[in-house]
């Protein structure tokens, strides 16, 4: 320790006392069990409260990718301001069962008025108070309802329940929904997804199955199922789904869009060309468009054209956080002036907007921490960004969006603890 801290100090040029094999071996010995206590940490506090709600544009994303989108948010705006909704819900404060009845319908309603304003934590507050006035008032409550908006109550429920990543309430709702609807293939691709988000995908896929047995059309199994494919390294059986999805749906802009990522992972560069160019004449102001436009020319070292396609995305979509990130990425593998190094403090403010626009997007903690971590002059500095790591690990809710942030986090506490055992004031090897 003593000869390594003084040709550091001096200057020298340091060999690694061990390979980097030697380093990725102890990795996949440290991490299995940093991501077990992860897990078990999450599970506790979620059974002591709520988790927070994503962000606003994760929850748009997610109720636009089905088919009845436009259709729910037409039949909430027809339903009446909040300020009328609420006045009404005023009128049902007794304890009758026709009275609870009523007023967990006007909460399913206002909720989903809430839900079209973008107000999505009113709109799940609506819809938890409506399951709970249900829930506490049994059958004589449901007794009072009609089949159907029992169904809805439940099923917006559970999409509540879901979003808060309570995966077992979320698929009790739908369990108890299709029960009573059970003809409705959506629910089953709602069930599909809680069982995906918990890392069931055999359940997720058979769900699917029963979903377009149910409906061979049913385009909203073909594209989450097109997804869980995806997840699973399936590119062709992803093909496949979103292919026959725009057989029924040419103007399908998501299908479309995701088809051009298969075909991107499948170095199908024209074939993800010509998608794109057909989705962005359907819109050519949406954010997603220009991201995964950006994206292609990344995978082609294109930075300059790359960070264009984002900044477009950015100003079509100032709270989508993904372009903020890419846009930093291309920053980085863009030479500063005269070949100088890459512009790290464009970076660096990139990235903090993404956080700023979604606390939730793991990707930008991990990017973030790095950069940080490279410019560290000061081991306070690199112990901050332990706590930026830590900050991230608040949000992940699976083992997949962990993996990555914890891996960085054990890398940098290692760090951290080297140099404070040499004496060292730096982690700057130079």
């Amino acid at each position: 320790m003593q000869e390594n801290r003084d040709k550091i100090r001096m200057g020298m040029p340091l060999t690694p006392p061990v390979s980097q094999n030697k380093i990725e071996d102890l990795m996949g010995k440290i991490l299995p069990g940093e991501i077990e206590r992860f897990l078990a940490k999450v599970k506790e506090e979620s059974a002591m409260k709520d988790r927070p709600l994503p962000s606003d544009h994760t929850i748009l994303q997610l109720l636009q990718s089905f088919a009845g989108y436009s259709a729910w948010m037409a039949q909430a705006a027809k339903s009446g301001s909040v300020v009328s909704l609420t006045k009404d819900l005023s009128k049902f404060q007794g304890s009758t069962a026709d009275a609870k009845a009523e007023r967990a319908t006007l909460l399913l309603v206002r909720g989903r008025r809430y839900a079209y304003d973008r107000k999505f934590e009113e709109a799940s507050a609506d819809f938890e108070d409506a399951m709970k006035t249900l829930e506490e008032g049994g059958d004589d409550v449901v007794h009072c309802l009609d089949g159907d908006t029992h169904a809805r109550l439940l099923e917006w429920g559970g999409m509540a329940r879901h979003l808060r990543y309570d995966l077992d309430g979320a698929l009790k709702c739908y369990e108890k929904a299709a029960d009573l609807d059970p003809t409705n293939p959506e629910l089953l691709v709602k069930r599909a997804g809680v069982k995906m988000d918990g890392g069931k995908h055999d359940d997720a896929e058979k769900l699917f199955e029963e979903a377009l047995g149910m409906d061979p059309d049913a385009v909203d199994a073909l594209l989450h199922r097109a997804n869980l494919n995806m997840l699973r390294a399936r590119p062709e059986e992803a093909k496949a789904d979103l292919s026959r999805l725009l057989g029924l749906r040419p103007n399908h802009l998501l299908a479309r869009l995701r088809l051009a990522t298969v075909l991107m992972s499948t170095d199908d560069i024209e074939g993800a060309k010509q998608q794109l160019d057909l989705a962005e004449s359907a819109d050519e102001n949406n954010s997603e468009v220009h991201s995964y436009r950006g994206e292609l020319y990344f995978a082609g070292s294109a930075f300059a054209e790359a960070r264009a396609e984002f900044d477009k995305a950015i100003v079509c979509e100032p709270n989508n956080p993904t372009p903020y990130v890419n846009a930093a990425l291309s920053v980085m593998n863009t030479p500063g002036s005269n070949g100088g190094l890459p512009d790290v403090a464009e970076a660096i403010q990139l990235l903090e907007k993404a956080i700023a626009k979604d606390p939730m997007f793991y990707a930008a903690y991990v990017h973030l921490g790095q950069l940080r971590l490279s410019t560290a002059t000061d081991l306070k500095t690199a112990e901050d960004v332990v706590a930026l790591y830590d900050k991230g690990l608040e949000y992940c809710r699976t083992e997949d969006e962990a993996k990555d942030i914890l891996s960085m986090r054990i890398l940098t506490v290692s760090q951290v603890h080297a140099a404070s055992s040499l004496r060292m004031e730096t982690l700057n090897m130079q």
